[in-house]
């Protein structure tokens, strides 16, 4: 029982130190601007400059990115949002993906990972919470529940 227990201590403890290291670069704050419009033409930063909204960046070519692809779409039925796909072709094999997915979200096409490094990103799915303010004040990294999404959310609703 002892052993089973330093088990479950050192498991949580190393998935802590992980989510620290993959979380330290992220911004926090002012988001930085993204100048590129959105595929359909339209301003980026105008989705997300009120919250509570939530910024998603992924690619095309990540599995856990395709996992959460429902409870994105969940999401950005309810809440203000913007995706940011980093390096998945060009604009026409973008929107290919998403027309092929039924994908109907608002996506800036980060072919180059530019935007994604202003933002500290290392890796994807990465989700940036932005509050009434327009200040991001929760960020993480790898597969987020929908649960986990709508609470942070709300959290950022509260301030």
């Amino acid at each position: 029982m002892l052993k089973k227990l330093g088990f479950y201590i050192f498991a949580a403890l190393f998935i802590f130190a992980g989510q620290f290291l993959v979380n330290q670069d992220l911004v926090s704050g002012t988001p930085p601007a993204i100048a590129q419009t959105k595929l359909t033409g339209e301003n980026a930063m105008q989705r997300i400059s009120k919250g509570p909204a939530v910024l998603y960046f992924w690619a095309e070519w990540c599995g856990i990115c395709r996992s959460m692809q429902g409870s994105v779409s969940n999401i950005l039925r309810d809440y203000p949002g913007l995706t940011v796909a980093i390096r998945s072709g060009d604009d026409s094999k973008l929107q290919n993906y998403l027309n092929d997915k039924q994908l109907q979200w608002p996506v800036v096409n980060d072919n180059n990972g530019s935007i994604g490094l202003r933002y500290g990103i290392k890796g994807v799915p990465a989700v940036f919470f932005i509050n009434a303010a327009g200040d991001i004040v929760f960020t993480t990294v790898g597969f987020t529940s929908e649960w986990g999404m709508r609470f942070r959310l709300w959290l950022a609703g509260l301030g």
